[in-house]
């Protein structure tokens, strides 16, 4: 039996201190009953069927975990409304950081896009480090304190199920990330093109020809028309008909605009003296067809499938 003592030892020392004797007592039982009940089949139970037996239970951390559970740094009742709170935050601070490189990065002397980028990483995620930080050591410190009934999640409890919204499809929840992303996207198109408009102080230049530039002022509009698409959804968080009709003019609108810029090219101002003599001025502007052209089949591809979802609405 030395052995079953040495195996609910280890058990003990995985569990907190208060806990240790009920379940060393309780563990003891269940073994000695197993033992028992061999005994009973075959009379005598060799050292080898007992190390047999102890295997089959598991090893002592996860028959300590069995008896004892840990606690969760942030409740089970409480995690739909952390990672509700996380994407939220960390979706704003996106789309601010967006709006502040973008501002510094047209403003400066050097239009540097490696330096927009390790930027607005750098931005992003200082900002993202201190509110996971801030928020998750608030959500677990009222995890603690919690004294309700872990099973029901704050806010429930004031609800109407005539409120709900109707059944849907799985495709018709809008996830934060792609409203967040597309938003983003948006305002950063907003400020490359009326940058050096709004602020013709800093010196800053259109990074596209003249002919592009003037293309995109007039299709501003409907980039606002997909921002405010954008703050809908993350009031709604469900594509309905009308959504849907939206989001079927406003990719259209983007797919014809990138077939325009494809073919009436150059799309942007290119300075050929300021770039090092083994890059090829012809292979740098088919290279930006082919980004153009590669958002103009994403938003063909956009109305191709939300006109099947609003057949399937209908």
């Amino acid at each position: 039996m030395n052995m079953v003592e040495r195996y609910i030892a280890a058990v003990q020392r995985e569990l907190p201190e208060k806990k240790r004797e009920d379940i060393g007592r309780e563990l003891n039982a269940n073994i000695l009953d197993k033992i028992e009940a061999i005994e009973d089949q075959q009379g005598s139970i060799s050292e080898a069927e007992i190390a047999g037996l102890l295997k089959a239970m598991g090893h002592p951390r996860s028959v300590a975990l069995q008896f004892c559970p840990p606690t969760p740094l942030i409740s089970a009742a409480l995690m739909p409304l952390y990672l509700h709170t996380l994407y939220m935050v960390l979706g704003v601070l996106l789309v601010i950081s967006v709006i502040a490189i973008t501002s510094r990065w047209l403003g400066g002397a050097e239009m540097n896009l490696f330096w927009f980028l390790k930027g607005l990483a750098s931005s992003f995620l200082n900002d993202a480090y201190f509110a996971f930080a801030a928020i998750t050591i608030g959500f677990a410190v009222i995890s603690r304190k919690q004294k309700t009934d872990p099973t029901e999640s704050p806010g429930t409890c004031k609800w109407s199920p005539e409120k709900l919204p109707a059944a849907g499809k799985d495709w018709q929840h809008i996830s934060l990330q792609d409203i967040f992303g597309d938003l983003a996207t948006m305002l950063f198109l907003v400020m490359l093109i009326w940058y050096p408009i709004w602020q013709p102080e800093s010196g800053a230049t259109s990074i596209f020809t003249a002919e592009a530039h003037n293309v995109l002022l007039w299709f501003t509009p409907v980039i606002g028309i997909a921002i405010v698409h954008s703050l809908w959804q993350l009031r709604t968080r469900l594509w309905n008909r009308n959504m849907l009709l939206l989001n079927i003019g406003v990719s259209s609108a983007f797919f014809l605009v990138s077939l325009w810029l494809i073919v009436n090219t150059p799309i942007l101002r290119i300075n050929t003296e300021a770039l090092h003599a083994s890059i090829n001025v012809s292979y740098l502007e088919l290279s930006i067809q082919i980004f153009v052209l590669v958002i103009a089949l994403i938003a063909a591809y956009e109305v191709i499938r939300d006109i099947r979802r609003l057949v399937r609405i209908s």
